[in-house]
Formats: C-alpha cells, sequence, structure tokens
C-alpha cells in the first residue's frame, strides 16, 4: 500500500494523459494537490514541510520555465515577423523530405540545440509544422530530440551538478574516484556507454512517427548512421577525455548533421543550391546570437564572473534553513530573455505584430508554465516525506526512512527484485524525471538514495555503474514528461488530446527502451563489476 500510495501522483498523471487526454497542466495541479495530501496525512509530513517543498520546486523550476517563457516569445516574434518562414525555406533546401529532415533536425540539430541550453520543446514544433508535418509529428520530434544523449543538455548539467552534489554534499565517494573532476569524468562515461543502442532507437521512433514503417524501411541506413554517428562520438570523447564535458553533446550534435546532410547529398547526388544572404543571414540571427551567448555564457570564468555579479542581492531565504540563489545572469533564462530583447530590434515588427505575437505568447504560456513549476513541486514533496522542522532546520524527522515516499518507492523495488535490481535502476531514473520534469532533479535527488540502495544490494564498487543508469533513465523520461509535451503543444496552439495521442504513441517504445538500459546494466556488472 504505501508502494502505490508513494507512486499514485506519478500514475494518476499518466492515466489523465493517456485515458482521458487531459493536459499536462490539468494532470500537474492533479498530482500536486494529491502529493500534498498524501504527504500530510499518510507519510507523517507537517503541512509547512509540504509547503515549503512546493515553494521551494517552483523557485527551482525558474531556470526551466523562464527558459521556456522566453524562448516562446522569441519563436513567436520569429514567425509573426517572417523570419521563420525564410528559415524553413533554407531549410528544406538543405534537408528536401520529411524524413530527412527529421533526422537532420531532430538527431542532429536537436540534440546540439539541447545541449546548448536551447529549450527545443518551445523552439522546435512551429518550425516543424511550418515544414509541413502533423502536429503529433512536430510535437514528437521536438520532445524526442532531447532523448538520443539523453544527459548532455544544457551544457551536460544534468551530469556535473548531481555528480557535484552526490560528491560534496552527499560524501559519495567510491573506490578509486579521489577528486570531482574524476568523479564527473567517470560518470560521463558510463553514461556514454549506454548510449549506442539508444540514440539508435530515438532515430528509429522519430521515423517510425512521422512516416510508420514505410519511412523506417525507406530511411534506415541513416537512422542507423546518425544514431551511431552521435553516439559513438560522445563516447570516444569521454573515453579520450579530449574536450570538457560541457561542449561533447555539442560536437557530436553537430558531427551528426554533417553525417545526415552528407549522407543524402551523395545518395540523391545533388549540391544544396541554397545561399546565404542578407535576408536569410538576417532571419538566422536570433539563432546565431543564442548559440554565441550560450557558448560563452558557459565557459567556467565567465560563469563564475557572472554568478558573482549580484552576490547576496540574488540569495533568497525560502522555508526554514533553505537558501536558493537565483543565479540570475549566469542563467540560460536571462540570456535568452537578452537576445528576445535584441531581436525585437533586429527583426523589426511593426506595432500590429508585435500586439498578435504578445496576445499568442500571453495565452500560452500559461500550461507550460504550471506544469513544470508544479511537477517540480510534487517532485520535492515527495523527496521531503516524512521530514519535519526542528530549530529553524529541516531534517529527517522519526517516520522518515518508513515514510519517505522516494526511499518507499527505491527500497521497495530493491526487495523486490534483490540481484536483479539492475534492471528497475533505469525506470526509477524515468520515475524521478517524470515528476521533476528534469534528469537533473531525478539525479539529485535519487542520489543518495541509490547509494544506499546499491549498499544493501550489491555492494560499493556497482555505484557508479547504477548512477550512469539511473541517469540514463532519466534522460529517457524527456520523451513522456508531461511538463515538456505541454510545452510543445503549447507552441503550436494544441493541447489535451494531441498530448494524449502523443503519449500513448511514444509510451510502451519509451517503456522498452528504458527496460533495455536496465539489460544492458546487468551486463556491464557482470562483466565489469
Amino acid at each position: 500500500m504505501d508502494f502505490f500510495l508513494a507512486m499514485l501522483p506519478i500514475l494518476l498523471s499518466i492515466i489523465g494523459m493517456i485515458f482521458f487526454y487531459r493536459s499536462g497542466a490539468f494532470v500537474s495541479v492533479v498530482g500536486w494537490i494529491l502529493a500534498l495530501i498524501l504527504a500530510v496525512y499518510y507519510f507523517h509530513t507537517p503541512w509547512e514541510v509540504a509547503l515549503g517543498a512546493s515553494l521551494i520546486g517552483i523557485i527551482k523550476a525558474l531556470g526551466i520555465t523562464l527558459a521556456i517563457t522566453f524562448t516562446m516569445f522569441l519563436i513567436f516574434l520569429m514567425k509573426e515577423t517572417g523570419a521563420l518562414g525564410k528559415i524553413i525555406e533554407y531549410i528544406k533546401g538543405i534537408a528536401k523530405d520529411k524524413e530527412e529532415q527529421t533526422l537532420f533536425l531532430g538527431m542532429g540539430f536537436g540534440s546540439l540545440s539541447t545541449s546548448l541550453g536551447m529549450v527545443t520543446p518551445a523552439m522546435f514544433p512551429p518550425i516543424f509544422r511550418m515544414l509541413g508535418f502533423s502536429s503529433i509529428s512536430a510535437i514528437a520530434i521536438s520532445i524526442l530530440c532531447y532523448d538520443p544523449l539523453t544527459s548532455f543538455a544544457l551544457f551536460s548539467i544534468p551530469i556535473t551538478v548531481p555528480a557535484e552534489v552526490a560528491f560534496k554534499v552527499f560524501h559519495i565517494q567510491p573506490a578509486g574516484i579521489e577528486n570531482l573532476q574524476e568523479f564527473i569524468w567517470d560518470f560521463t562515461f558510463k553514461i556514454t556507454t549506454f548510449l549506442p543502442p539508444l540514440s539508435i532507437s530515438f532515430a528509429f521512433i522519430m521515423l517510425w512517427v512521422v512516416g510508420g514503417k514505410e519511412a523506417i524501411v525507406k530511411h534506415w541506413k541513416p537512422a542507423l548512421g546518425s544514431g551511431l554517428v552521435l553516439s559513438l562520438s560522445a563516447l570516444t570523447m569521454a573515453w579520450l577525455r579530449i574536450l570538457p564535458v560541457e561542449v561533447i553533446g555539442i560536437f557530436s550534435g553537430f558531427l551528426t548533421m554533417l553525417f545526415v546532410n552528407v549522407y543524402y547529398r551523395s545518395k540523391n547526388n545533388y549540391i544544396n543550391k541554397v545561399k546565404i544572404n542578407k535576408e536569410i543571414f538576417k532571419a538566422f540571427l536570433p539563432f546565431f546570437l543564442l548559440i554565441l551567448f550560450s557558448t560563452v555564457v558557459n565557459i567556467p570564468s565567465v560563469k563564475n564572473f557572472l554568478s558573482n555579479i549580484l552576490g547576496s542581492y540574488e540569495i533568497i531565504r525560502v522555508f526554514a534553513d533553505k537558501k536558493e540563489d537565483l543565479n540570475i545572469m549566469a542563467n540560460v533564462w536571462f540570456w535568452i530573455l537578452v537576445v528576445s530583447i535584441i531581436s525585437i530590434f533586429i527583426l523589426k515588427p511593426s506595432l500590429d505584430t508585435m500586439k498578435r505575437v504578445l496576445k499568442i505568447w500571453s495565452t500560452r504560456i500559461g500550461g507550460p508554465f504550471i506544469a513544470h513549476s508544479l511537477f517540480f513541486a510534487v517532485a520535492f514533496i515527495m523527496a521531503w516525506s516524512g521530514m519535519e522542522v526542528i530549530d529553524g532546520k529541516l531534517v529527517p524527522g522519526p517516520y522518515f526512512k518508513e515514510y519517505n515516499m522516494n526511499i518507499i518507492i527505491a527500497f521497495t523495488l530493491a526487495n523486490l527484485f534483490g540481484q536483479a535490481y539492475p534492471l528497475v535502476v533505469p525506470f526509477i531514473g524515468l520515475i524521478g524525471a517524470f515528476v521533476g520534469g528534469s534528469e537533473t532533479a531525478s539525479n539529485v535527488l535519487f542520489a543518495k538514495i541509490q547509494w544506499e540502495t546499491t549498499l544493501f544490494t550489491l555492494g560499493a564498487p556497482a555505484f557508479m555503474w547504477i548512477f550512469a543508469a539511473h541517469a540514463v533513465g532519466g534522460g529517457i523520461a524527456s520523451a513522456i514528461t508531461p511538463s515538456k509535451i505541454t510545452n510543445a503543444a503549447a507552441t503550436i496552439g494544441v493541447s489535451g488530446k494531441e498530448e494524449g495521442k502523443f503519449i500513448k504513441i511514444v509510451l510502451i517504445p519509451i517503456l522498452i527502451i528504458t527496460f533495455i538500459t536496465g539489460f544492458i546494466l546487468m551486463l556491464y556488472l557482470k562483466i565489469f563489476g
């Protein structure tokens, strides 16, 4: 019963979207209310802790919700001023049919954009709709392109931040790992060893959503090749440590774009006839600026400088002893806002055009903002269930181990599967990211739990493999995360029905891929210990 109730907010979210075609925003509200009630009245959590967890979750989500908000403004501005139309025509000159566009944009540019911190569910759907894709296909590719590299989004934050928390905050120090940098590199390499079958699988899923069996039969070679180029290049760079972890995804995405373009040029024996003129350059300029700013801002020395500009002015006390550093100027959402403002002067919309942009933007940002915020709130309610405030500090209560929802989920599965626990590790990552809306949140919130569960079931030497598989499962979850689905649907003006149809299409393949990850983990543990 404990396990069932701990899982209930997640289960109701999935059921609401698949069977009742409710939007991600709607199920996030239901899930949040249910999580509050369960945490307080069943899992021995004081109201102040449950509400404090909600507030922390909403603030933690700001890095994502504000990035989505300003990305949507930028994409609507580009669409209404005609810049997006010019970009579409240029893309058509490079990638001729839908399958090629799927692999070029989805596998290649999507992976590169995700690695740079661009919000593809907010940016890509209008592009694919203007290319002639159905609303379901536009949603699908925009979300699925988050997944082929699983953990390298946003300059590899899902890798570096959880590694730092695990090593420095939770004091998790597996044998043979003596410093944080070694932890990060080992974590990164082990994640990339899972990628080849996963990247290939996502290439085929994209084709299947776009053109069904016929598209797969006709384009299996470039799909296979793009998956291999994307994954093996990342694996090689992680193994040789020839580039910083933060830029591996960028280079892998670029190499994949190059492969797809060269493959279709040689196969079809035609030459790109498109040229970059002044109007095309102007249309692409917001994207160029976004790439430039994202790259520069994430240079460690620049990032540290920007982080310290506002100092204590951006640190707020939220609840009990919990403080949050908003880190405004070093956050990607701030620079998306800057690019959006600059783009107004570049694209020069008329007053009527600007009014249309603001009207569309204001009517569509609510759903994604609510969904991301409240799913983050649910994640922290689950993580803090069974805790209480004593002398102004948040600490585990007397019932913490028995009633913490995350511990219940992890240890129930560990007891149920025993030595076969690795099979379900990626599913725990999937659950964490599904609720939190982010692989980073899943990796952080479950790092300590996975460490203790690994000690309980397999022993300390297995932890880095376990943690890597958990991270990969969290990355896979992006394909079914309600907050991302709602985000993608909102940018093209659709909602519940399309969201439900999409999750129906991809749910079984995603669960299969997650199981394959667990199976690979079992093999790695037998081979490498």
